[in-house]
């Protein structure tokens, strides 16, 4: 009877004690569930977008953001999702600064992830945005980087857009804010470029955003212009109408001098023609011709007829003759 007894408090007891070490079990034991992940969404000026990501087949009903290791924002999402998103602002003062972002979440069972990969996010610095170009110097093109007069000698690197890896990295002189990059071999018929410096900024580098992607094709042809060159089109118009003007002046100035000469010419030739025609005009032919008598024929001279030539008289009529 007294061991009846002993065992009918003994093994709830002990189903007790078993129930008991299960729930110490559990909530001690390592979360099985995959760890998530955390990237960069996007960015807007001193925006950062950050998307926590459960792996796929998974959901969490709980998210929550950490950096380093305090607690920055969470979500519970009303019926469970692979994702959100989380917004962080950078306004902290001390530009150049660093700081690590993770995230986690617990799944609809309660279970927790473990913290995802940490996220390094740097704080986005005061240095003017660096320009591009494609310059050419003695027959050869060049890429020119120009950052901030206020900044020499900064390190200039020069980048295939979307690489994180520099092509080349060059360091301004001390007094210049821009180096010039040789244009790098291509593979692909067009390539876009962007260029970027790191600054001292304190007692720490700091780099400058990225420039404008700039478009190179192959054959180091120049970038086709976003809009039209009007410098260039108006002095080309102006080299243009100057060229015409000097042509028109030189035919007129060449005809005039052509007109001048022939009315010259002509001017003398009449000159000769008249020269000629007065000189005609004053010559008087005084030849003498000697003619012989004899003295039977002056004798005779008076008894000839009508074989006498017959004399007229300037004051008689045309039918009057004079003998």
């Amino acid at each position: 009877m007294q061991r009846v007894g002993c065992s009918l408090w003994f093994y709830p007891l002990m189903l007790a004690l078993l129930q008991l070490l299960e729930k110490l079990s559990a909530s001690t034991s390592t979360p099985t569930i995959p760890t998530p992940t955390l990237d960069i969404y996007s960015r807007s000026g001193d925006s950062v977008v950050l998307v926590c990501r459960a792996p796929k087949g998974h959901r969490g009903v709980l998210f929550m953001l950490y950096r380093d290791t305090k607690k920055m924002d969470w979500q519970e999402p009303q019926y469970g999702t692979e994702q959100v998103y989380f917004t962080v602002r950078m306004e902290e003062a001390d530009s150049g600064q660093r700081y690590l972002y993770c995230c986690l979440y617990k799944n609809q069972e309660g279970l927790y992830s473990l913290f995802s990969p940490y996220l390094q996010l740097k704080q986005k610095g005061v240095l003017p945005v660096p320009s591009l170009v494609l310059q050419q110097q003695t027959d050869v093109w060049h890429l020119l980087c120009t950052g901030s007069p206020a900044y020499p000698g900064s390190m200039f690197s020069l980048y295939v857009a979307g690489n994180k890896l520099p092509v080349a990295t060059y360091h301004a002189k001390a007094l210049h804010h821009q180096v010039t990059f040789p244009v790098p071999v291509q593979d692909s018929p067009v390539t876009f470029y962007q260029c970027q410096y790191t600054a001292l900024l304190g007692s720490t580098w700091s780099p400058s955003e990225r420039s404008a992607p700039l478009a190179l094709t192959t054959g180091l042809s120049p970038p086709s212009s976003k809009g039209v060159d009007w410098p260039l089109v108006l002095g080309s118009f102006s080299a243009a109408v100057l060229f015409l003007c000097s042509l028109v002046f030189v035919v007129v100035l060449a005809k005039r001098k052509v007109k001048a000469s022939a009315e010259e010419k002509k001017r003398r030739q009449q000159a000769h023609f008249w020269t000629k025609v007065h000189a005609r005009d004053h010559i008087v032919d005084l030849t003498v011709r000697r003619t012989s008598c004899t003295s039977q024929e002056w004798a005779c001279g008076d008894t000839e007829g009508p074989s006498t030539s017959s004399l007229w008289s300037p004051l008689s009529t045309f039918t009057t003759p004079i003998h």
